[in-house]
């Protein structure tokens, strides 16, 4: 097999695609990550507010209202992948979302996606890339993916571009705090009419061709349970206090178990740790979010 040259892959671009939301889509999303505080749930909340993760589903949802399939046609449109030799299939690696202005409750907004890093890791490649959500006005969130190519080999340079990975050690000390977020049976059911339709996470058939006994949960709902327990612990509960999360996904979560998050406070930062009571494994790791300086100390 010949070796492929991926160097004038760097800073390739998608096409820019339209995106939108409504209040009954930022409320479905919320209750898909198991939040239940009115401001994100309740539309007639004074403090009504888009969670902030939210914009990590328009990936997969564009501007539909309806079900979509998998990939998306938005998927299809901004997907970037070079050619590389070996690839099997993909898997969520690691995730960073940027809060640069907060998001209103409803709109029509573009996105933007370009490929900024192509890594080696073990048995794969890492492909990362930058998306933007913006409007004429401003930008109002940025996402790095890290998205892992089973399979993947014989490219060079075996490291090009940026890398938004992260070792992180945590604390000896005790965490600052705890937070148990009981997942339902039906969790996947639930977030997956965000956008996010793979059929790994409801199809018993698909999640066994995959390796899995059974479907999983999506890692970017565990992401969201991630980011409410900062929010709730070191925000009062204010999405605005809100900078930053990024994690890594180290394994999947079964629809049903307790997610136990741990926190632990360093000046701004906010280091995180999430595993399944049940199983006592470590579900995401190597994450860390910001919080801005006026938040709870």
């Amino acid at each position: 097999m010949s070796v492929v040259d991926i160097t004038k892959h760097i800073g390739q671009t998608a096409p820019t695609v339209p995106v939108s939301f409504n209040r009954k889509d930022l409320i479905l999303y919320a209750i898909g990550i198991g939040c239940q505080e009115l401001n994100f749930v309740y539309e007639n909340s004074p403090n009504f507010s888009a969670f902030p993760t939210y914009p990590i589903v328009l990936g997969f949802k564009g501007s539909e209202q309806d079900v979509v399939g998998f990939p998306s046609t938005v998927m299809a449109k901004t997907m970037i992948m070079p050619p590389l030799p070996g690839f099997k299939f993909i898997l969520d690696g690691e995730r960073y979302l940027e809060v640069i202005n907060p998001l209103p409750t409803s709109g029509e907004f573009q996105m933007s996606s370009k490929l900024i890093g192509i890594h080696k890791r073990g048995s794969g490649a890492l492909v990362v890339t930058e998306t933007s959500i913006f409007d004429s006005n401003k930008t109002y969130t940025r996402i790095i993916s890290g998205a892992f190519c089973v399979g993947a080999k014989n490219f060079t340079p075996e490291s090009i571009g940026e890398s938004n990975s992260e070792n992180i050690t945590l604390p000896s000390r005790q965490p600052d705090a705890v937070e148990e977020s009981p997942t339902t049976s039906n969790q996947a059911h639930i977030y997956r009419l965000s956008g996010d339709y793979n059929p790994l996470h409801i199809d018993p058939q698909v999640a066994k061709m995959n390796g899995f006994n059974e479907p999983i949960l999506h890692g970017l709902c565990s992401f969201g349970v991630a980011a409410r327990a900062v929010i709730k612990h070191f925000c009062s509960g204010d999405p605005n206090q809100f900078k930053s999360i990024k994690v890594r996904f180290a394994k999947p979560v079964i629809p049903g178990e307790t997610l136990v998050t741990s926190l632990w406070k360093e000046g701004n930062k906010i280091l995180i740790d999430v595993k399944s009571k049940e199983r006592n494994i470590v579900v995401i790791n190597n994450a860390v979010a910001t919080i801005h300086d006026k938040a709870k100390l």
